[in-house]
């Protein structure tokens, strides 16, 4: 049984991707987008870069202001802060949730540094 392009689900929007969304389809740049949100431009800058993730509020504004699902929205934002805490690329973060599972990769310590030692020590207690 296949599921027709109309029942799966849509995959989660990226903040910097719905701004870019928003900027080209209705022509407002980044200094008029902060004046709507009442954040300064910088803010809007570094949500553009993926550098920071706007609050749920935030994401809520935007959405009416501009259309979308917020829930969507926020489903990318957390996804951004999955990746960011990770380590893992967005898409990479995308795949996993469609697979459910990471790719097999060796677990390996990183060069240079050595495992911490996680023995536990019995030590004499002094009575």
């Amino acid at each position: 049984m296949t599921v027709s392009r109309a029942d799966r689900p849509r995959p989660p929007i990226t903040v910097p991707e719905y701004l870019a969304a928003v900027q080209r389809l209705h022509g407002i740049g980044p200094g008029e987008m902060a004046r709507a949100l009442r954040v300064s431009r910088s803010v809007v800058a570094r949500w553009a870069r993926g550098a920071l993730v706007p609050s749920w509020r935030r994401l809520r504004g935007m959405t009416a202001l501009w259309g979308g699902d917020a829930e969507l929205l926020a489903l990318g934002a957390a996804l951004q802060r999955w990746a960011r805490a990770t380590g893992v690329s967005v898409d990479e973060g995308l795949r996993i949730l469609a697979t459910g599972r990471r790719r097999a990769r060796p677990d390996r310590a990183t060069p240079g540094r050595r495992a911490a030692d996680r023995r536990q020590l019995s030590l004499p207690m002094a009575r």
